[in-house]
């Protein structure tokens, strides 16, 4: 699957200060884009638009180590475990971005804040922990970090933003806090080995295209509390058989299951019949599904 996603972000360029028990980052940036480079390396490639990335020959990479990554935590590109210091808060914007070495990270427990894309494209990254001090997660962390299999995220994280763990192949298991509110767009999208996910019951908003292309997953509950379910949040779930709408009249997005061919039952237990975005279906009338609906008496 081509990964050509443009991504409006900033760079991490300036270098960082370390204090003792205090050590901040010097988070200076400029505007650029990052797309997944077209030619045979599978580099990330940073050039100012896709006309200008020209495959494996092109220069505009993540070829360096971050400032963060080599001062800080004193990374070099033959290392295969990284080690961030006691004291540091906050994970910088693409901290160890594209460090294709990086097996295993050791955070601390000062950790309060990882930065957009802080660990995007460490495609060998296997074990991560993250510390109970965590709060916020930025956009796309832990993006195409394609051998991660389990993630628990800590109890103080209420939001999950868009991309979070797009494109982790692997990652079969995700513990998600009872405080959650919000699962951003994409946040787990092309999570082929993805089996089974609980969302909390306080969880408020679901994304678009959340759980796209979860080809492993084989059933969906949605608790009441979701006021908000944006559309294709489960599309082209090949697998899933079984579906549990939230518990209320709350407007559902359009083709919320277009594409899951296997699609057998979907049961929603409000009183009301729910309405649709822009009065379209579950999934395109086209795809001739035989769904068996489940519901206090009305009909679809």
């Amino acid at each position: 699957m081509m990964k050509l996603h443009l991504i409006f972000i900033a760079l991490l360029l300036s270098g960082v200060s370390a204090l003792a028990q205090n050590i901040t980052a010097d988070t200076s940036v400029s505007a650029v884009s990052a797309y997944k480079c077209t030619g045979s390396s599978s580099h990330i490639c940073l050039a100012a638009s896709s006309e200008e990335c020209s495959g494996s020959s092109c220069d505009m990479t993540l070829s360096k180590l971050s400032d963060f990554a080599t001062k800080v935590c004193g990374l070099t590109t033959a290392d295969t475990v990284a080690v961030v210091p006691q004291g540091v808060t906050a994970l910088p914007e693409y901290a160890f971005a594209d460090c294709k070495q990086l097996r295993h990270i050791q955070l601390p427990n000062t950790l309060k804040e990882i930065g957009d894309y802080a660990f995007l494209g460490c495609d060998n990254l296997r074990d991560i922990h993250l510390p109970a001090t965590l709060t916020k997660i930025g956009e796309g962390a832990f993006r195409e970090c394609s051998s991660i299999k389990t993630l628990t995220i800590p109890a103080n994280v209420t939001v999950l933003p868009r991309y979070m763990c797009a494109w982790c192949a692997d990652l079969q298991s995700v513990a998600l806090p009872k405080g959650l509110k919000d699962i951003g767009s994409h946040a787990f999208a092309y999570c082929s080995s993805l089996e089974s996910i609980q969302i909390p019951n306080r969880v408020a908003h679901i994304g678009s295209n959340a759980f796209s292309f979860c080809s492993s997953l084989k059933e969906i509950s949605l608790p009441v509390s979701i006021t908000e379910l944006e559309s294709y949040a489960f599309s082209d779930c090949s697998s899933l058989k079984r579906a549990t709408l939230p518990a209320n009249d709350k407007m559902l997005g359009e083709y919320l299951f277009t594409g899951c061919k296997s699609l057998e039952e979907i049961v929603c237990m409000s009183k009301k019949r729910p309405t649709f975005d822009c009065n379209s279906p579950f999934f395109d009338p086209s795809e001739n599904l035989k769904i068996r609906y489940i519901t206090p008496g009305w009909k679809w």
